[in-house]
């Protein structure tokens, strides 16, 4: 929520909706004593599906048609135009017919921005330039249910484009079946305690081309309480959701003993998960979604509170803040953990499949489990 000037500023890339500011990128006066001052702010480095409220020092501001703020105290002393960065996107023509310094190439094509003029008043702008930022419906994805590319901030196709795109990992060995049915999971319908509803998972952020991929894509996944990884030649990723046992394992499966861990290491264990999120409610501040606790697991802890701190940086609803806080959780206190060497039988068994484990010494009758590790060797010679 700032702009900023740089000369090499790296480009944001946004999934789904957020406010947001942008690089400064052009400054030029015009007009009798330097009257209007003309600024670019881009926005994203590829083109958006919209770009909506306008907000000026933390509020909104309504703009009339010809884009000139009417909301006090700037009425008629600003004027904002927003450029989506489509393919054929033209100059601006205001800004072309008012400054010397441009001609009709200087489109932008490929960037959304919003141009701002700000008209010189000593009592409108006492303290300096006012901070403007916009809401941002981001990038168009590809979705491979129906092979169309359209706006959506589907966890599981916001995913699937960073991974595909050139400024993410660049990689088309994408398993589409697996990422089909993650998208179904996140389209469904969530009902929420005050009413309504809402998607399942969604992702709204922003993306710097300076960040790594090894940062960006542990974030991602976590706004949709998922597994992300390579498994037979192609990424695959398996969103939050219970999945029915894919196999049945027994005893006779075993290549090898079996390892039985029961409890994590004290180190590891928490009983509460807190964090913050990016609230669309409250104008997309940062803030702390309600924390996560139980008396429970805190009883079993010895009576001592342990807090994880989970920052949910592509989340914007608080309600889905929590279900994925709840769902770390509870998927943290399932502490037994098995690891044995089976047969070809769990061949095809992939990472975050569940799978069921009978062991009548153990008391295990199709007690199932999640995938959570595999490898493949060849069995000594017995």
């Amino acid at each position: 929520l700032v702009n900023q000037k740089d000369a090499i500023a790296p480009h944001d890339f946004v999934y789904g909706e957020v406010r947001k500011g942008g690089a400064v990128t052009y400054y030029e006066t015009t007009g009798t004593d330097n009257k209007f001052l003309h600024q670019i702010i881009v926005l994203a480095g590829h083109e958006v599906d919209a770009i909506g409220d306008i907000y000026i020092n933390d509020e909104v501001v309504t703009l009339d048609g010809s884009g000139f703020v009417t909301s006090s105290p700037w009425s008629n002393k600003i004027r904002i135009k927003k450029l989506l960065g489509t393919a054929n996107q033209a100059a601006d023509p205001d800004l072309l017919a008012e400054s010397g310094q441009i001609n009709s190439n200087f489109r932008g094509r490929g960037l959304a921005y919003i141009y701002v003029r700000y008209e010189f008043d000593q009592d409108v702008f006492a303290n300096g330039l006012p901070l403007v930022t916009a809401v941002v419906r981001g990038k168009k994805v590809f979705d491979p249910r129906t092979a169309s590319t359209a706006y959506s901030n589907n966890a599981a196709l916001c995913v699937r484009d960073y991974i595909s795109s050139a400024y993410g990992l660049g990689d088309d060995q994408i398993d589409d079946t697996v990422f089909s049915a993650g998208a179904n999971i996140s389209d469904e319908n969530v009902s929420l305690s005050g009413g309504g509803t809402e998607k399942r998972y969604a992702i709204n952020g922003v993306i710097n081309a300076a960040q790594s991929h090894g940062d960006v894509l542990p974030d991602m996944r976590t706004a949709c309480a998922g597994s992300l990884f390579w498994g037979a030649g192609k990424w695959k990723l398996v969103v939050g959701d219970y999945i029915a046992p894919t196999k049945v394992l027994t005893l006779d499966d075993l290549r090898g003993p079996i390892s039985l861990a029961t409890r994590s290491n004290v180190r590891d264990q928490f009983n509460g998960v807190q964090g913050t999120f990016n609230d669309a409610s409250q104008r997309w501040i940062t803030t702390d979604y309600p924390a996560i606790t139980s008396s429970a697991f805190q009883t079993e802890d010895g009576g001592e509170e342990s807090l994880l701190d989970f920052p949910l940086v592509y989340t914007t609803s608080a309600a889905t803040a929590q279900r994925i806080a709840k769902l770390t959780l509870y998927r943290g206190r399932e502490q037994m953990t098995i690891s044995a060497d089976f047969g070809l039988n769990a061949f095809d068994v992939e990472v975050g499949e569940i799978i069921a484990f009978t062991n009548p010494r153990y008391g295990f009758d199709e007690k199932e489990f999640e995938v959570v590790g595999w490898a493949f060797g060849a069995a000594e010679a017995g």
